[in-house]
Order: structure tokens, then sequence, then C-alpha cells
């Protein structure tokens, strides 16, 4: 039997502390009810699967891609009851929290010299897995019926893929290996983008290692061929084909995508209306219409503003309220329908003002976009980071019981009549979820401080670049954590076009490759000042000779 050393205890304490984190957060998890979480949207993810089981056929329901809804359908098929979703929904989220320690894992072997001690790497990379693990957030979000539930998990794999691809094809050059790795993270981008249109931006981003090994030296036009086409068909026959297929019989998608950008861009496009409606400029409607449209669309902007604790203060207005009004009033949207004489003129008139507004406003929507920018990247409150300190089961089984029994149809397959039940049940449930006060500490540093790592990031890039001790350390981590970094550029980017950041979750979701970036962050500068005296004395011998 080895003899117990300093080293070998030093190298042990991570590896406890890693499984004790994994074993408290399970715990955590499964100590409370296998019972999921709805909201008002839940129609939108379960009435596909649901239909099919009734017997109807599988299609898509107001636009929403088919991956996360075809997801329950077959856990309930396999399952019958929807304890396996919150079940499998939970083991994902545990397996985010694995897949963010095998990225950071990565990340060092992509560094030659590392001077942090291996057992101070890992046990920072236990921390960061803690802070996800047990973020209150995170656990509401595994157990509710939204695709936010599983969408971490593909995206960290999908990063874990090009870090391996990264090391197979420019570090180890093991080019089968790089071929397994580069088809998995392309694969996956697609899963991530069908789960979550805001990963849109990112299919060109998140494939950027790709994209630059077909312009590398040291790889033949057949493994290039290989590269690119093996994941490509791949993707469209188990993917992209399925979904075109499903979103051809899916009525509900052209007008809910029309009225959503509609209710979003309100502002914009009001604004267009009054140039058009001041300049005289001829369009398919008539000017009395538009003048109508227009003051009843300024109208329900300025109503907006005033519904308390629902103001989107970054969009300057409420955009659901367009869409839904509030009890007792018809919304704007439904009241342009009843004038237009049905959803397909609607449908046309919200696109063809969108579009105009959009080459029209053109100043306008660059001000939005940046303002959304200012929501993520504010500084002193990332809201990636977002959470509560506690939150109580009988407030979310509420919620959800008022959801499941709104929808009729849903009640008609008998697993879905007995989650209402169990729902009402757990009203009066004394659970709660939290708190987790030391990774809400870590949260609320990283949340003040996301601003300046992402600062450090670019400054360390040019300084590794232009510095020759830390390029032949450092190597290609500075540029790696950029493209981490990405990450969460390309996603505000596609909400800040699309959508607004004001709703909370759109930055929530986005924690697992938040925290990522940023504590690879903290060990980089960790790196450059242990660095610090090697640099010196390197500069004294050179200044001696």
């Amino acid at each position: 039997m080895p003899k117990p050393t300093l080293s070998r205890c030093l190298n042990t304490v991570p590896a406890l502390a890693l499984a004790l984190t994994f074993g408290w957060a399970a715990w955590e998890r499964f100590r409370l009810p296998l019972t999921p979480f709805a909201d008002p949207d839940v129609w939108t993810y379960l009435g596909p699967g649901v239909g099919a089981l009734l017997g109807e056929r599988f299609r898509e329901w107001f636009g929403q891609c088919f991956l996360y809804p075809w997801f329950l359908y077959a856990l309930l098929r396999v399952g019958g009851n929807f304890r396996w979703i919150a079940l499998v929904q939970e083991l994902a989220g545990l397996g985010t929290g694995a897949l963010i320690f095998a990225c950071w894992m990565e990340m060092r072997r992509l560094v030659p010299a590392p001077r942090l001690p291996v057992f101070a790497f890992k046990l920072l990379g236990t921390v960061m897995v803690g802070v996800y693990l047990f973020s209150t957030a995170t656990v509401q979000f595994e157990r509710t019926l939204r695709p936010e539930a599983v969408f971490p998990f593909a995206v960290l794999l999908q990063i874990y893929s090009n870090l391996r691809f990264i090391r197979h094809r420019f570090v180890d050059h093991q080019p089968g290996w790089a071929l397994l790795s580069g088809s998995c993270a392309l694969f996956l981008s697609v899963v991530a983008f069908l789960l979550k249109p805001s990963f849109s931006a990112l299919l060109l981003f998140a494939n950027l290692p790709l994209i630059i090994s077909l312009f590398y030296p040291g790889q033949t036009t057949r493994g290039k061929l290989l590269l690119v086409g093996l994941p490509a068909v791949t993707t469209t026959l188990l993917l992209l084909w399925p979904e075109w297929t499903l979103r051809r019989r899916d009525p509900t998608g052209p007008s809910y995508l029309a009225q959503s950008l509609f209710s979003i861009h309100a502002d914009l496009i009001n604004n267009q209306m009054g140039e058009d409606l001041a300049r005289r400029v001829a369009t398919p409607y008539p000017p009395e219409f538009l003048g109508a449209t227009h003051a009843a669309l300024t109208k329900a902007l300025n109503e907006s503003q005033g519904e308390p604790g629902k103001y989107w203060p970054a969009l300057g207005f409420n955009g659901d309220y367009l869409r839904f009004g509030k009890t007792g009033t018809r919304p704007f949207l439904r009241e342009l329908t009843v004038r237009l004489g049905g959803e397909s003129e609607t449908t046309k008139f919200c696109q063809y003002y969108y579009w105009r507004a959009m080459r029209g406003q053109f100043a306008g929507m660059a001000l939005k976009i940046v303002r959304q920018f200012g929501v993520f990247y504010r500084i002193g409150s990332c809201p990636a980071y977002a959470t509560y300190l506690s939150f109580d089961l009988a407030t979310e089984y509420r919620r959800t019981s008022e959801c499941l029994a709104s929808q009729q149809k849903l009640l008609h397959y008998p697993p879905a009549a007995a989650l209402l039940v169990r729902t009402i049940v757990l009203t009066n449930s004394p659970l709660k979820i939290g708190p987790y006060r030391s990774a809400m500490r870590v949260s609320r540093f990283l949340s003040r401080t996301h601003v300046f790592w992402c600062l450090w990031a670019v400054i360390l890039t040019v300084c590794t670049w232009r510095t020759q001790v830390m390029r032949a350390t450092l190597w290609i981590a500075p540029p790696l954590l950029l493209f981490l970094y990405i990450y969460n550029f390309g996603t505000v980017l596609t909400l800040a076009i699309t959508h607004s950041l004001d709703v909370g979750r759109y930055s929530q979701y986005q924690l697992a490759y938040t925290l990522v970036p940023d504590f690879v962050s903290i060990w980089l500068a960790m790196e450059v000042l242990l660095l610090v005296p090697t640099a010196w004395n390197s500069l004294r011998m050179r200044r001696t000779r």
C-alpha cells in the first residue's frame, strides 16, 4: 500500500470536493418530488407530443422548432408519465455540471506550461461547478417544461467538442479524433439552434475552429471534405429535414413569428407609420386605415409603459402588452385582426411594416441593439448570474396547476390529468429550493466583475500576441478565451436584433457558458501573476547582456 504523501493528499482533496459537490447537488434535486413545473407556454411544447399520443399527427405549434417537443413526446412514449421528464432533465443538469468541469480540464491541456498547481486548478473548477449546480435558477429551469432545461447541456457539449477538436487538430495532430470531435461540434450547434433559436448567430461563430481548419495547412482534401460532408449529411437527415417537413404543416408559425417581431419592434414600426402618413407615401394600405392604426398603436405603447412590474426598460415599452393586453380589454393585435378581417391579413401587415421599418428606421434599430447589449454587458451587474436566494415549491405548483388546468385538451391525456392532480396536492408543499448562500456570493462577485473579465480577455490576447514569454507559456489559451466569450456575444446579438433581454430568462439560461470563460479569465490572471517573476528575471538578464 503506497504511503500517504503531501502531493497525494493534495491530489485527493479536489476529487473529494468534486464528488461532494455532485453528491450534494444530486441530493438537493432528488429530495424534491419528480413533478415538473409548467408556465403559460406549456401547450407550445407539450401540445405536439400530447396530440401525437392521442392519435393525431405530430406537428409544430406557434413557430417552435420540433426538437424539444419531440424530446418530451419520446420520454412520455417510453416512460408513460411526467416523472421521466423531470428525472431526465435533472440528470441533464448534473451532466451540464460534469461538462463544465470537462471543458475546464480541457483548457488546461491546451496550455503548454501551466504554473498554477493542478490541485488548486481542480479546486477552482469545483467552485465553478458548484456555482452552476447550486444556482436556484438552474434548478428551476431543470424542472420546467421548457427547452431551457436541456439547452445548457447541448451548448456545453458543443463547447467541449470544439475544445477537443482544437487539441486533436492543431496540437496532437490526430485526424481521426479531430474528424469525430469536429463533426459532433457542428451537429450539436444545430441541435442548440433547434432548442433555442437565439443560438442562430452562433451557427457561424461556434464553428470557427472548423472553418479555420479548412484553410489551415496539414490536412488533405479528402479530410476536409469528410470534416464538412459527414456532419452536414447527418445534420440534414436527422435535424433539418424533419424541421423543414414539420414547419410546412404548422399553420400558426408564420402568424406567431410575424406578430412577435411586430410587437417587439412596435415603436420603430409606429415611427415608420408616422413618417409614411406625414410624407403621404403610397403603401398597400389606405391612409385612413394607417392613421387609425397609428393612433391605436401609439395609445397601446403608452398604456404598456404604465403596467406595474411589467415595463421593459431597455425596450422602452412592454411588447407582450400588444399581443396579450390586460384582463377585460382586447389587445392591440387582436383589434388589428378584426379591422383587417382575418389572421392571414394581419400576418401580411405585420411582415410588411416590420421589413419597412427595418429599412427606414436604421438608426432606431441600431440604438435598440446597443440598449439590449447594455442589459447583458452592464457594468457591475451581469443578468446571467441573476438567481434567487430561495423559492417555495408551493408557489411554483400553484402556477403549474393553473397553467395545466387552462389547457383542456391536455387533460384528455391520462398522465397529464394525473400530473394536474399531483400539482394540486403539492400546492401546499412545505419544501423549498435553496438557499445556497456560498454559491450566491460567488455569483454576485462574478455578476459585478463580468465586464472586467471580458476586457481582461481582450487585453490578455493582445499582450500574449506581442510578448514572447507569455506566448510561449500560454500559447492559444487567450484566443480560446475570446472564443468562449463569443457564445455570449452571439446569443446577445441574436436576442438584441429579434427580441429583448428585458425578459430575465434570456440572460439566465446563458449561465453555464458565462461561467466557463469568466473562470478561465480568473485562472489566466493567476497564471500571469505567477509568470511575472520569470518575465522580470528574463528582462533583467537581457539588460545585463
